[in-house]
């Protein structure tokens, strides 16, 4: 049995997956989430989740769990801002040689990675202090001011990480900011298998099955988004829309009468060095993902592998050595996916009419491989 102690500093998905695996592997682990029991997991947006993904699922024994959670999805369609279709792509080829590409929520698949940890192990309201590393272990302080070390230490607490700045300088990590963002609501007692993508001038919006109801989202740049406020800017993409796309009003209209909905702002983030002597970082904390790929869950899942595939074979003595190891198989592939999310919010987010015109003439000629050749790369390793 291996001999290290981790901690694993945030309950998300990357946190809960690597738990789950370093369970699987017998190796002891602690894992703390700045969340009280009572706010944990009430919410959560729509997700895609690759095959790759799936695979990690698999080796948990949640494959079942998931399946019935999810929704298989069997096509991608690109549309006019007026509601009208532009182009339509099978994905069954993704679902035939790989395996499922399907649809959730993301509190759905939180449930499912908690099933093997449970919520009575991960220690709700706590976060991370202070770190020091000596002695081939690092000193951990706690929010409450206990004190304990472990030898390794895995920073799992999302784009924004608290406890990255700890040990890292704003200088060692960049974001990168779409400056579009808009907003997050749900269509209830609603189905699909098809995801639906409307880009427009200035605008976007995307509906996203998952069991028994569709997100949706209506969002656009910032600056035009903060000036006119939701009302105004959710009815000017309304009168852009056909009348006989009822489903699109509906939406937009459940949208208006949401109260509060969540506002998300299209960032991303990189941090050069993922990890500094035993301390490491993991998902979001490490490399996050625009959601205009569909990738980031799956990437995140897929690291978490990596990363406990490599621990499950380091000993006590040669923990960097290891970590150096998980670095340098993962950080490229996710920042070459990272990369290709950036450039596909290229192509969605634009402003001019002309060149949406442009763009929205031009995709009719991609070919389903063509659009998402680098999806395939990314499942394929």
């Amino acid at each position: 049995m291996n001999d290290l102690n981790i901690l694993i500093v945030g309950a998300g998905i990357a946190g809960l997956t690597a738990a789950g695996l370093l369970k699987k592997q017998g190796i002891q682990y602690k894992i703390i989430e700045r969340d009280t029991l009572e706010k944990y997991n009430k919410t959560g947006y729509m997700m895609g989740l690759l095959p790759m993904g799936v695979r990690v699922l698999t080796e948990l024994n949640l494959r079942e769990s998931y399946f019935q959670k999810s929704v298989k999805m069997s096509h991608y369609e690109i549309h006019k801002e007026n509601g009208d279709l532009n182009k339509a792509f099978d994905m069954d080829f993704i679902s035939d040689d790989y395996g499922p590409y399907c649809g959730l929520g993301r509190k759905e698949l939180i449930d499912v990675l908690l099933e093997p940890i449970g919520k009575e192990n991960i220690s709700f309201n706590t976060t991370v202090k202070q770190l020091e590393q000596a002695d081939n272990k690092v000193n951990v302080m706690f929010s409450n001011d206990e004190k304990e070390s472990f030898h390794i230490v895995i920073i799992t607490d999302g784009i924004h990480s608290s406890t990255r700045k700890l040990l890292w300088t704003e200088d060692e990590y960049k974001y990168y900011d779409t400056h579009w963002g808009g907003w997050v609501a749900w269509l209830e007692n609603q189905s699909s298998d098809t995801y639906k993508e409307y880009w427009g001038a200035g605008s976007f919006m995307g509906m996203y099955p998952v069991k028994n109801r569709i997100g949706f989202f209506i969002g656009g740049p910032n600056d035009e988004i903060e000036k006119l406020g939701l009302q105004a800017f959710a009815n000017q993409m309304k009168a852009e829309i056909k009348p006989e796309y009822k489903i699109l009003h509906d939406a937009i209209d459940a949208l208006k009468n949401t109260e509060n909905p969540f506002y998300w702002e299209f960032s991303d983030v990189r941090t050069k060095e993922w990890h500094k002597g035993n301390v490491v970082l993991l998902g979001d904390a490490a490399a996050a993902f625009l959601p205009t790929a569909g990738v980031g869950a799956s990437m995140a899942m897929d690291s978490a592998a990596a990363l406990v595939d490599e621990l499950s074979r380091t000993d006590a003595e040669h923990i960097e050595y290891g970590l150096k190891l998980y670095t340098k198989r993962q950080q490229k592939r996710v920042e070459t996916n990272q990369n290709d999310s950036r450039q596909l919010g290229k192509m969605m987010f634009v402003k001019s009419h002309l060149i949406s015109a442009i763009r929205d003439y031009s995709i009719r000629y991609y070919s389903v491989k063509q659009l998402a050749k680098n999806i395939t790369k990314t499942i394929e390793g």
